[in-house]
């Protein structure tokens, strides 16, 4: 048997040699099938045969044979070598003599070994090829190589289509040293790979999220390098930036760190290169730094101010250290005394002859020479009267939006206090403290009254505070921020006057620029629909620098800020800025624009606050031989806000007494909330600044009491209107009780027509939700003025009447509790010979009738306007 298997096993051989060249399909599957037979019985009688075990090898390795597997021919190729190294020397050299030598047996095993890969790879998953490497042990280099070639590419592919991050990432570290040992070229496209499906959900231009990454995984620094380079220098945030950099290797991010050394640069001074050089070794030798370093040290101290015994220390330093911001300030130190003398041709010269060290486009160059070559309007402040003004000192000025209180600080020697003026008609009045406020220990300030006159934010022993009118005085301050919204700092803060957003000097993570004493910013907070203010976000490279940006004002038009900043330029280390907000975004502002040499001065100008009207500033300034004083000076017109009209009254009941309540505003075009007003606790006093452009609602809320509203189009309005209205507000008890009367102030028809415009929708939605709540039997009237027949008004009111009737019924009120009458022209309740006359004669009343029993006595009809 042995001899014929030897036979048949060299037979196999040559034929498979020959019908790997015949094509002749059908009869090798006939003699690949002898050939298997054959083998298989040799090793039912003898499984330890070699020359079979090699022979089924053989056989399955063969890719013409239909049960090709050169897995498993590796297996029987596997067995016969441990079977072989078993066989005694004799028949070992017998197998070699019939072919079976050890260089034969090496040949059939690199052959399968690459058959085997390739037979993985057509599996199409790296399992597979997983499995391969498993099963084909001790691989040499090159097949080695081979495989895990093939396993990383295909392992790629796989988690590429999956489109998941974490995969990727994992596989990415499992296998770097593979990776750089194996397919270096695979780690560019899996870096790329792990970045978009990263920001697949996210902003890969948002410095949050680019910093996400690289928290998570650091080893996309090369590839984050590029677009984290960019988005801070949309937003430089640097001192976030480098709180995300710390203890990272930064030798991959040559593009972001050039970023934060420009603002560590640009500010001059060379403790801050110094912080740079330690924070970031491997970059010592980059920028030029020690060049940089050897000239801030040689700037004079700027705290001692210009004269003429160091021009030379100044005109050297200027010339090697422009244009950094220290330059900048000893060039504007230098030209102080000739603003103080107003003599702005000679200050103009100075600014020209140190301009080219500054380069031909530095904004702050030119904007100081237009400011000096602008004309003289002849503005000059004056003091704002001796009644406010003391020996004392006062100062940080805050007056009400209806120009009736003044709010301000008092010097009280150990001891700062909050005090008040009232305006009598022509001057004001004698201050008094706000005792329920001050304290001895704390240090106490006004920052801003809200332009209801019922919220005062306060500067508190260092922290900003607020405080609600009450009906007994003002409430225990509060902290304006907690928890993860408190800044570091908070400074000058100021309400819109619709009490929805708040704009804030503060100094955090978030400021633009290199983390410093001199660095603050300002941010916006909106508030939430829980009531408290949400995330600060800062106002952008448009308004904020890598300096400092403080004390915010912002009119009453809500479109109008007023600030002061050391980074736009200037006279002084502080110049007085104006700005515009674009839209309704409040991250989106016109570029800065200073006031003018006779507004700011050669020092610092901060503490601007706007009378509504927009002509006069009030603030505070040095006297000479005193302190401070709070002066007021009129405001170019060109920098005067957009004008806002007023409505000013009181939120009486029908009693006469004033209630407690608050205004809701709303813009009818749109339906969106415009702000909340609340009335004082005390006397019912309310005062709203509206903007112009828009259909404003005006509503009275309060428990237990009905929603009397009116309403003031400023759509078309090319003057101010200045409108006092007192508001009548009977409570839901005195409704039910039946025989009141209330307009629809809120209900718009066009002319001569009945069809509901959507404006009026909310106010109706609002009295069908009452009459269901309530349970609550009204009538719907109509009434018109006299233009126009009896007969036709009677028609055009009780058509009216009904289309109001039936948008209620639409809102599910059940019929039995309406009815709809037009009186026409047969009820007026004003004079038909004006036009005011005529307007409030053309209305939809709402008749609330008794549920129980017969009308009583009280008043029939509440007016909104006394």
């Amino acid at each position: 048997m042995f001899i014929r298997v030897i036979l048949f096993f060299a037979l196999f051989t040559l034929f498979t040699t020959l019908s790997a060249q015949s094509g002749h399909g059908l009869l090798e599957q006939q003699e690949y099938e002898a050939a298997r037979e054959a083998f298989e019985q040799e090793l039912r009688q003898d499984e330890a045969s070699a020359e079979a075990l090699l022979g089924m090898a053989r056989l399955y390795a063969e890719e013409a044979y239909e049960q090709y597997n050169p897995d498993t021919a590796y297996t029987y190729l596997r067995e016969a070598q441990r079977h072989i190294r078993k066989l005694s020397k004799g028949r070992q050299r017998r197998l070699e003599k019939e072919g079976l030598d050890r260089s034969g047996i090496r040949r059939l095993k690199n052959e399968i070994r690459d058959k085997g890969l390739q037979f993985a790879r057509e599996k199409g998953s790296s399992e597979a090829i997983s499995e391969y490497m498993e099963h084909y042990r001790r691989l040499d280099h090159e097949n080695e190589k081979k495989a895990m070639e093939a396993f990383l590419q295909a392992r790629f592919e796989e988690l590429q289509l999956g489109g998941a991050y974490v995969p990727l990432r994992d596989f990415a570290r499992s296998h770097r040293e593979d990776i750089e040992e194996y397919l270096p070229e695979l780690a560019r496209p899996l870096q790329n790979a792990i970045f978009e499906t990263y920001f697949r959900d996210r902003d890969s231009s948002s410095l949050s999220h680019l910093f996400g990454l690289l928290a998570d995984y650091p080893e996309a620094a090369a590839r984050l390098d590029r677009p984290l380079s960019s988005a801070l220098s949309e937003k430089p945030f640097i001192a976030r930036a480098e709180a995300n950099l710390r203890g990272l290797n930064h030798r991959y991010l040559p593009r972001t760190i050039r970023i934060i050394y420009h603002y560590h640069y640009i500010t001059g001074d060379w403790g801050d290169l110094l912080g740079f050089q330690n924070r970031y070794p491997l970059y010592s030798d980059s920028f030029n730094i020690q060049a940089a370093i050897t000239i801030a040290r040689t700037a004079p101290d700027l705290r001692l101010g210009f004269t003429d015994d160091r021009l030379q220390v100044y005109r050297h330093y200027i010339e090697l250290a422009a244009p950094v911001h220290k330059a900048f300030v000893a060039l504007q130190q230098m030209i102080a005394r000739d603003l103080e003398r107003k003599d702005w041709e000679q200050a103009a010269a100075t600014v020209r002859r140190y301009a080219p060290f500054f380069g031909e486009d530095d904004p702050r160059i030119y904007g100081l020479l237009e400011i000096l070559e602008q004309p003289e309007e002849g503005l000059a402040p004056y003091p704002i009267g001796d009644a406010v003004n003391s020996e004392l000192g006062e100062y940080a000025p805050s007056i009400s939006a209806d120009g009736q209180r003044l709010f301000f600080c008092r010097n009280m020697g150990r001891n700062e206090d909050i005090y008040a003026a009232e305006w009598t008609g022509e001057t004001w009045d004698s201050p008094y403290p706000i005792s329920e406020l001050n304290t001895p220990g704390n240090h106490e300030a006004p920052l801003a009254i809200s332009a209801d006159n019922t919220t005062l934010l306060m500067y508190d022993g260092g922290i900003v505070k607020y405080t609600d009118k009450q009906a007994g005085g003002w409430s225990a301050p509060r902290d304006f921020f907690s928890g993860a919204y408190a800044p570091e700092w908070q400074g000058s803060t100021t309400f819109a006057s619709n009490r929805e957003a708040v704009i804030f000097a503060a100094r955090s993570a978030n400021i633009i620029g290199a983390r410093n004493d001199d660095n603050i910013d300002l941010f916006v907070s909106l508030r939430q629909p829980d009531g408290n203010w949400g995330e600060p976000f800062n106002l952008g490279t448009t308004l904020n620098t890598p300096f400092e940006d403080r004390s915010p004002f912002l009119h009453p038009d809500m479109r109008t800020l007023y600030f002061s900043s050391a980074g736009h330029g200037g006279l002084g280390s502080l110049d007085v800025f104006t700005t515009t907000r674009i839209g309704d975004s409040w991250l989106k502002w016109t570029e800065p624009v200073n006031l003018g040499k006779e507004v700011n001065r050669p020092g610092r100008d901060w503490g601007y606050k706007v009378s509504t009207d927009g002509a006069t500033a009030y603030f505070a300034m040095d006297v000479p031989g005193k302190r401070e004083e709070i002066y007021q000076a009129p405001i170019p017109k060109r920098f005067r806000p957009e004008p806002v009209s007023t409505i000013r009254g009181r939120i009486l009941g029908l009693d006469g007494q004033p209630l407690a309540a608050e205004l809701r505003l709303e813009d009818l075009s749109t339906g969106e909330p415009a702000g909340q007003i609340q009335p004082d606790p005390e006397t019912g006093a309310f005062f709203i600044t509206l903007p112009s452009g828009r259909l404003y609602s005006y509503t009275v809320e309060g428990k237990g009491l009905y929603p009397v509203s009116n309403n003031i189009d400023l759509r078309e309005s090319k003057t101010t209107l200045d409108i006092e209205e007192n508001i009548t507000v009977p409570t839901l008890d005195e409704i039910k009780e039946g025989d009141i009367t209330l307009p629809l102030k809120n209900l718009f028809f066009e002319t001569d027509k009945y069809e509901i415009q959507p404006e009026s929708f909310p106010e109706l939605e609002r009295l069908a939700k009452l009459v269901q709540a309530y349970g609550l039997t009204i009538e719907v009237a109509g009434h018109t003025d006299h233009i126009g027949g009896a007969e036709y008004n009677k028609t055009l009111s009780r058509n009216r009447a009904e289309a109001v009737r039936s948008f209620l019924l639409s809102q599910g009120v059940p019929p039995g509790q309406i009815t709809a009458t037009g009186y026409g022209l047969a009820q007026p309740i004003a004079d038909n010979e004006t036009e005011e006359g005529r307007a409030l004669n053309r209305r939809v009343e709402i008749r609330f009738e008794s549920n129980e029993g017969p009308p009583s006595p009280r008043l029939r009809r509440v007016k909104m306007k006394e």
